[in-house]
């Protein structure tokens, strides 16, 4: 009998294993009852990280209340402070990018995750990938627009200043784009 316990330690090995290796897809095969239109790679991804310390906002109603039972983290109104964004693809705004959590040189891990359900991970444009836990390079192919990539390209400029993407499809596809990898489009 898998407990949420067991399922989120599975999913934070996962997550570990996809920041580690910026572009690696992993597969979350973990169930959950989910009652949000996001997918259980989405959801579990966020019942892995979230805990009564962290902040998060969604334009999402639904996936707001779930967040908040299943975690206990705190629902902020002003995505501007929020330690996460959790939003589906179609509903990113410039400010997402540009208007959040940043960190500062003394504090850089007070920055913000973008955690974007798109629609697929596999399929769409290329993108190449470079720097830390990457040999060279590797190509990956995301439904998400370029240019949501220059504005993330353009906050996270001055390293260690910026903000980590992370990112699941409809499939439970899970990547994870930390602030030190480059990110150029095909």
């Amino acid at each position: 009998m898998n407990t949420i316990v067991h399922t989120t330690q599975q999913v934070y090995r996962q997550l570990v294993n996809a920041t580690s290796r910026p572009g690696h897809v992993e597969l979350i095969t973990e169930e959950v009852k989910n009652y949000t239109d996001f997918s259980n790679a989405a959801l579990l991804a966020a019942m892995t990280l979230f805990d009564n310390e962290v902040t998060f906002y969604t334009g999402d109603q639904t996936m707001k209340k779930e967040l908040k039972v299943l975690t206990g983290a705190i629902a902020d109104e002003d995505f501007s402070a929020s330690d996460f964004i959790v939003l589906k693809e179609e509903g990113l705004k410039k400010e997402y990018f540009t208007n959040v959590l940043k960190g500062v040189l003394i504090s850089p891990e007070k920055s913000a995750t973008l955690m974007i359900d798109i629609e697929s991970i596999g399929k769409g444009r290329t993108y190449r990938l470079s720097g830390p836990g990457i040999k060279e390079t590797t190509d990956i192919q995301l439904s998400l627009a370029e240019e949501w990539f220059n504005h993330r390209n353009e906050v996270c400029k001055e390293f260690p200043l910026g903000i980590d993407l992370m990112m699941t499809d409809k499939n439970n596809n899970l990547i994870v784009i930390p602030r030190t990898t480059k990110v150029e489009v095909l």
